[in-house]
């Protein structure tokens, strides 16, 4: 397994990178270094930020940055690298309007979906401070987007957000969490319901959701109120059996089609019907809607 995962980043950074020395430094940075630094050969050092020049569909080159963690490198690679299948096969054809990535970590699953929804808006949300930095940073490939230090609930005020031993994020206190990662810190935090982003915001409401948010995925839920009615597709990561169910409750009480997924933490559903793809456009899928559920 190890040598296969060896040879299919090797295979990632030959044909992702834009130029030999790009490929070169993501071979390193996601094969060789986290091996090397297993082995006390080589440190990394968190604070400092990578930058990558990776070729994406449509002829496109995102810059595409990330922290020397061991980790962030590597979820470029299983993003970009095609080594999972992140959008189910059954996804029918739909160009989403704006999309809200919430729980937008270093903004990596927005750059991804962009490659197939290159006219979309984002709006990233992500609340811990090192990692907006480079969200950010990372939202400058995508057309009238912004990234936003919030996190997302079932209401607006704020919150305690208590940083894990996990460089990648930590959770909100009063959600549902991994009991084997340590707590590193506390910090307060903004929160805002999707209701509030839209009415008291002026945000344009999504027709696209993404929600991975670290166990409080039904607060983010409820705090839709009727604005789920205006959602076309809808992707929730879960991290409990318990949530997976309640969310998947949720979704089919209010009429979202399940599509099955690799993952199997993951909820993807739908609200409209769409004949086939009929082409390809700067890089993203086309297709007509028939019929949408309101």
């Amino acid at each position: 397994m190890r040598i296969q995962r060896f040879f299919s980043l090797m295979r990632f950074a030959a044909t992702a990178g834009n130029a030999p020395r790009q490929k070169l430094a993501l071979f390193y940075h996601t094969a060789l270094k986290p091996s090397l630094a297993f082995r006390g050969w080589a440190k990394h050092s968190p604070k400092r930020i990578l930058s990558f020049a990776i070729k994406v569909p449509g002829g496109r080159t995102f810059k595409v940055c990330a922290r020397d963690n061991g980790l962030e490198a590597n979820t470029i690679a299983e993003y970009f690298g095609h080594q999972f299948a992140i959008l189910p096969p059954s996804l029918p054809p739909y160009l989403p309007k704006v999309i809200y990535d919430l729980g937008a970590n270093i903004g990596i699953a927005s750059l991804y979906f962009s490659t197939f929804y290159p006219q979309s808006t984002f709006y990233g949300f992500e609340p811990l401070p090192a990692n907006f930095e480079v969200c950010t940073l990372n939202y400058r490939n995508l057309r009238n987007s912004q990234a936003f230090p919030w996190a997302a609930g079932d209401h607006s005020g704020t919150a305690v957000f208590d940083c894990l031993d996990d460089p990648r994020g930590g959770r909100l206190q009063s959600s549902l969490h991994d009991p084997r990662l340590k707590k590193t810190g506390r910090i307060e935090v903004k929160i805002v319901s999707i209701d509030d982003l839209i009415k008291k915001k002026g945000l344009p409401p999504p027709d696209f959701l993404k929600v991975d948010v670290e166990g409080a995925e039904m607060d983010v839920l409820k705090g839709l109120k009727e604005h789920y009615r205006g959602l076309k597709r809808l992707f929730v990561e879960t991290h409990s059996p318990e949530l997976k169910r309640d969310c998947l409750k949720w979704m089919q009480e209010r009429g979202f089609k399940i599509r099955e997924c690799a993952d199997e933490t993951a909820l993807w559903g739908d609200r409209f019907e769409a004949t086939p793809v009929l082409s390809q456009s700067d890089g993203g899928l086309v297709g007509q809607v028939t019929s949408v559920k309101t």
